[in-house]
């Protein structure tokens, strides 16, 4: 079920480490993640300001949390300013939930 390190954009062998290999916790959080990531989605995508701050700040750790590294590190560069636009976030996030969701299939 899970991807080999450093292939992809989720990591989910940090995902089963952070989990100690609990696959129903696993899935359980990766689900989660699918059910936040369309309001993150609309709300990115409607670009509302000190909402999207929030938003963005929340998908970070969100990220991290599901070893989704990528993600997290362009939530981390729109924070610090170092890119404008939530464009390259939504693609990424496109990206890790697509593989998420294979994932899930398996």
């Amino acid at each position: 079920m899970s991807s080999p390190m450093g292939a992809g954009r989720v990591d989910f062998g940090f995902l089963e480490r952070l989990t100690a290999g609990d696959v129903g916790l696993m899935r359980d959080v990766l689900e989660i993640f699918l059910q936040e990531s369309e309001g993150w989605r609309t709300r990115l995508g409607a670009d509302q300001g000190n909402e999207t701050g929030e938003t963005i700040h929340t998908l970070k750790a969100s990220g991290r949390a599901v070893g989704a590294h990528a993600l997290a590190e362009l939530c981390e560069d729109w924070e610090l300013g170092e890119i404008e636009g939530t464009e390259a976030i939504l693609t990424e996030l496109a990206q890790a939930e697509v593989e998420i969701r294979t994932w899930l299939a398996d």
